[in-house]
C-alpha cells in the first residue's frame, strides 16, 4: 500500500508567458522538436496539395515519398480517407517555406543513444499529398526517417462523460497542463481523446484518483523523446476503480517508477509511484487517461476532478492545477 501523502501545495511565483497553438488545447512549448500539421493551421510546411487518385491508379503510392530534385519530403494520401501520420527526421537540417529552418528536439532510446530529430505530427485529408520540408543534406540516401501512417481513429462518442468525480493525480504543485482533450499533438484519436498531460519534474509522487485495485504496473522502459517508435513503448500504471455499476480504469503514462504491483489495493491519495518521461514524451509529464474497459483498443471517457472546495473542473491546456484544484493566482 503506498503512503498518504500530507504534503501543501506550493504556489508557483513567476509563471511564463504561454503560447497556445490556436484552437489545438496545446501549449506549444511543451513538443520541442514536434510540429503539428492541419490544414486550417499548416506552420511552416511547405504546402497542402489537392491530388486526383484517378492519376495514381497505375502506381504504388509510398505514405511518404521523398523528391529528389528537389530534396522535399512529403506524406501522400491517395486514398478517400482522413489519414494521421507521425513522421521523424533524424540529425538533418529541415528547412519549411520562406526558408524557416525547423527547430530539432531529442530522443533516447531504451540503450541510452540519444540523437536529435523533428517529428511532424500530420492529420491529412482524403486524396491529399502533405509537403512538409526540404532536406539540406547532399547523401540523402543516408538519412534515417521513421514513419507510422495509419486511417484517423475518430473517437465514437465523443462527449461521453463518467460521473465520477476523481481526486488529482498529483502531488504537491501547482502543475501546469500542457495538453488537454483533443489536444492536436497527441489526443485527437479514440485511444487518446479525452486525456490530460500535466508537466511535472521527474519523480513527483503520483496520487491514487480514487480507491480501487492496481490492474496494470509496467516499469520497463527507459527511452524518451519525440521519435516516431516511442510512440507505442511507455511505462504505466493502471487502476480499477471502486465502481461495480459503472466501472472505470484510469491510467498513469510515462511513469520512472511504481510502488504498487498488480492486485494491490489503493486509496484515493495513495501515492502509487513516481512520474516521468518514459515514451513519447518531449519533455518530463504525466499523461492521464481515463476509460469504462482496460482491453487496449478501449477508447478514453471524460473524467472530471473535485476540487477542494467540491466543485468540479475539467483541465485545459495553459491553466495550472493541483490537489486544490484550478490555480487563479
Amino acid at each position: 500500500m503506498g503512503k498518504k501523502s500530507n504534503k501543501r501545495t506550493n504556489k508557483r511565483k513567476g509563471r511564463e508567458k504561454l503560447s497556445l497553438i490556436p484552437n489545438s488545447n496545446f501549449v506549444a512549448d511543451a513538443g520541442k522538436g514536434c510540429y503539428i500539421v492541419r490544414q486550417e493551421n499548416p506552420g511552416h510546411i511547405i504546402k497542402f496539395e489537392r491530388i486526383d487518385p484517378f492519376d495514381f491508379e497505375e502506381n504504388d503510392v509510398p505514405d511518404i515519398a521523398f523528391d529528389p530534385d528537389v530534396k522535399s519530403l512529403s506524406v501522400c494520401n491517395v486514398d478517400r480517407i482522413w489519414k494521421v501520420a507521425y513522421v521523424t527526421i533524424y540529425e538533418t537540417e529541415c528547412v519549411g517555406r520562406d526558408e524557416i529552418v525547423f527547430e530539432t528536439g531529442k530522443t533516447t532510446d531504451n540503450n541510452g543513444e540519444t540523437a536529435s530529430c523533428i517529428t511532424f505530427i500530420v492529420l491529412c485529408p482524403p486524396t491529399t499529398f502533405v509537403h512538409l520540408c526540404y532536406l539540406t543534406t547532399d547523401d540523402v540516401l543516408s538519412v534515417k526517417i521513421e514513419s507510422d501512417v495509419q486511417g484517423w481513429s475518430k473517437h465514437p462518442s465523443p462527449d461521453d462523460t463518467h460521473p465520477q468525480l476523481l481526486g488529482f493525480p498529483l502531488a504537491q504543485g501547482p502543475f501546469l497542463c500542457t495538453q488537454g482533450e483533443h489536444g492536436h499533438l497527441t489526443h485527437f484519436f479514440s485511444g487518446n481523446l479525452h486525456a490530460i498531460d500535466l508537466r511535472c519534474p521527474i519523480g513527483t509522487p503520483l496520487l491514487a484518483v480514487g480507491d480501487g485495485i492496481v490492474v496494470q504496473s509496467n516499469t520497463n522502459k527507459s527511452l524518451t523523446g519525440i521519435a516516431v517508435s516511442n510512440l507505442y513503448e511507455w511505462n504505466s500504471i493502471l487502476l480499477q476503480l471502486d465502481n461495480q455499476e459503472d466501472p472505470l480504469f484510469v491510467e498513469y503514462v510515462h511513469i520512472k517508477s511504481s510502488n504498487v504491483c498488480i492486485g494491490e489495493k489503493v486509496k484515493t491519495g495513495d501515492i502509487i509511484g513516481f512520474s516521468g518521461s518514459v515514451g513519447f514524451s518531449p519533455e518530463p509529464h504525466l499523461h492521464f487517461a481515463a476509460y469504462r474497459r482496460a482491453d487496449p483498443d478501449a477508447v478514453t471517457v471524460r473524467v472530471h476532478f473535485v476540487a477542494k472546495d467540491g466543485s468540479s473542473y475539467l483541465p485545459k491546456a495553459g491553466n495550472y492545477y493541483s490537489q486544490v484544484g484550478p490555480s487563479t493566482d
